[in-house]
């Protein structure tokens, strides 16, 4: 008993110094770099305390779904027109083109709502040729409904629902993606509503604004490159990366020159760290880096082992883009795994066979903007407008079916291109500035002094101990809100003083039930496990009826709002955890020493 005894207050002890270690670099400028190096994040502030850029955007997706529909239109022509022929035994790829216009002006094909196809069929036996099946091949989410010599596909109100969520999330995370580029200080990117996006980047100066508006503002581009083994970007840049790292390092902690059978190549865990040190070299203008994020995963248990970005050596020119791809989907290879099927237009197609033709044994990027999505292999000339991407090796078949999944919805990115619209763009000046900074941290200050004395002067040593654990509360609630990176705002501060109120208000709950077990004649051993067990359930109850509404909170606010109810979720847990655990210990520890015996002082 006492062997866990002493594990519990190691632990205790050793959260109490992590947690000074943490919030530390925040109040004492000029540590060593040694120290820095390790514990390098400092306490963000939010616009409201230090300025910055607030934009919002909206999501057109009923735009998007409109052009999806359009693409959709065109692909069930030439599956129809496909149809046709192999029913009348003709091969659709040998058709003249005379005989492929007549065969097209069988199925007029016109899009009634953004939503919704409609086919007309000049000879009515051609229904036939449209089925479930057919439409499942194009687009699993249509359905179909058919009449005499007409049929209609349609989105149901769900897959609709479904689509938008798809394109506003979509669009969140290219947002996000861009914003993370710029490496700047605690980026705050969230949905709000129905579909708009929320920009939040305290900090900025004119510059950075100005290169943010236009990098968002930017519609997202899909685009295929060969990847230029031959360049050797990175070739000999070791020492330059050492170098980089020992002059930056809080910005490049996890930088890493690399070299494998193909060249070197750089690796981080944030992308903004081979940015930074990108921008420093001189690249020659017929190559562009290209930045590709990694999981390893376990082949046998799916478990991921490791998470960075690493480099590609690209063409600067992107001979094919995402405009020529009609549809990305999952399907299965000859041996019954999942790979991803690719169709383009005419002159994609055109451009992808002499394409692949050329780079035989190249490996060809997919990028959605600056991010490398895949980089497979070209094993053959792929012609006909049609291809096929095989997965990694080395993987389950349930893996490689999420790896196709995920490559699906980023190649279908560029086919459900989503307008996105700016709302609202404010450069906010800090509303109050260092005074605001100073005066909340007076109030906080102020709350905890107030609060000492009063436990102290109504609750004795018993106070004392609740004040330590106090103490304890502030420096945990600082050191969770460094190591979220969470930025912390003016409502948040009052979040603070809250979560004083609430660790007093533990602690006096407590106190007076200890009170009433020693009136009532029990030992202070037993006072105390009583105190304590009968005020749990009470404080229990409290917590969680006020984390309920900071959950919804945190759901549904954005801004300040957000920033309150973070600080009091965060609040909520450590003044649980100080007011119960961290003082039950204490006179446990004051029991054992025989601090304590007969006489309680509360």
């Amino acid at each position: 008993m006492n062997n866990k005894r002493d594990w519990k207050t190691w632990m205790v002890i050793g959260l109490a110094v992590l947690a000074v270690l943490q919030v530390l670099p925040t109040f004492v400028p000029g540590l060593p770099s040694a120290y820095t190096s390790i514990f390098s994040n400092q306490l963000n502030y939010g616009l409201d305390l230090k300025g910055g850029l607030e934009l919002k955007y909206t999501v057109d997706y009923k735009k998007a779904i409109s052009d999806n529909t359009n693409k959709l239109r065109d692909t069930l022509r030439s599956r129809l027109v496909e149809k046709w022929a192999e029913k009348q035994g003709k091969d659709a790829a040998a058709l003249t083109d005379a005989e492929r216009k007549a065969a097209r002006a069988r199925f007029v094909v016109k899009r009634t709502l953004f939503t919704t196809l409609e086919v007309t069929f000049t000879d009515p036996a051609d229904a036939a040729l449209l089925d479930d099946d057919l439409v499942d091949t194009i687009d699993l989410r249509f359905e179909l409904r058919k009449e005499a010599g007409k049929a209609t596909l349609f989105l149901a109100d769900k897959a609709v629902a479904e689509i938008k969520d798809e394109v506003v999330n979509q669009t969140l995370d290219v947002i996000r993606k861009r914003v993370d580029a710029f490496g700047l200080v605690e980026p705050d990117v969230r949905r709000s509503g129905d579909a708009d996006v929320d920009v939040q980047m305290p900090g900025l100066n004119e510059r950075q604004m100005k290169t943010v508006r236009e990098k968002i503002g930017q519609a997202a581009q899909l685009t295929f490159r060969m990847v230029v083994v031959e360049s050797k970007v990175f070739d000999g840049q070791r020492d330059a990366v050492e170098q980089y790292k020992k002059a930056n390092v809080s910005k490049a902690k996890t930088l890493e020159w690399v070299t494998d059978s193909r060249g070197a190549y750089l690796r981080s865990q944030r992308k903004s760290e081979i940015i930074g040190f990108v921008k420093t070299m001189k690249i020659a203008d017929e190559v562009m880096i290209g930045y590709e994020f990694v999981e390893d995963k376990d082949p046998s248990t799916g478990e991921v082992k490791d998470r960075y970005y690493r480099t590609y050596n690209l063409q600067s020119t992107a001979p094919l883009t995402g405009d020529n791809l009609t549809r990305a989907n999952v399907g299965y290879g000859d041996k019954g795994e999942p790979v991803v099927n690719l169709e383009f237009d005419s002159r994609g197609a055109t451009i992808f066979g002499d394409l692949t033709e050329k780079n035989v044994g190249n490996l060809m990027a997919i990028m959605l903007d600056g991010d490398v999505s895949s980089a497979p292999r070209i094993n053959e000339r792929i012609g006909g407008g049609r291809a096929q991407i095989t997965l990694g090796g080395g993987q389950s078949v349930a893996q490689q079916m999420e790896e196709a999944r995920a490559l699906v919805t980023v190649l279908n990115n560029g086919a459900y291109k989503a307008p996105v619209i700016k709302v609202h763009d404010i450069e906010v000046g800090p509303s109050l500035g260092r005074d605001a900074v100073r005066s909340g941290f007076l109030s906080i200050a102020l709350g905890f002094i107030l609060a000492f004395l009063f436990m102290i002067a109504y609750y004795r040593q018993a106070g004392i101990i609740a004040n330590v654990a106090l103490l304890f509360n502030l420096v945990l609630v600082l050191a969770c809100l460094v190591s979220f990176n969470a930025a912390l705002t003016l409502p948040g501060m009052a979040g603070i003083v809250l979560t004083v109120g609430m660790a007093l208000d533990a602690n006096v709950l407590i106190f007076e039930r200890v009170r009433e077990e020693i009136r009532s004649g029990k030992s202070v051993r037993n006072a105390l496990d009583l105190g304590y067990g009968k005020a749990f359930w009470t404080i229990f109850d409290a917590q969680l009826t006020t984390a309920i509404a900071g959950f919804v909170l945190m759901q549904y606010a954005t801004g300040p709002i957000y920033g309150f109810a973070v600080t009091m979720l965060i609040g909520i847990g450590c003044s649980m955890f100080t007011s119960i655990v961290v003082t039950r210990m204490i006179y446990t520890w004051m029991l054992e020493s025989g601090k304590i015996s007969n006489e309680l002082s509360i």
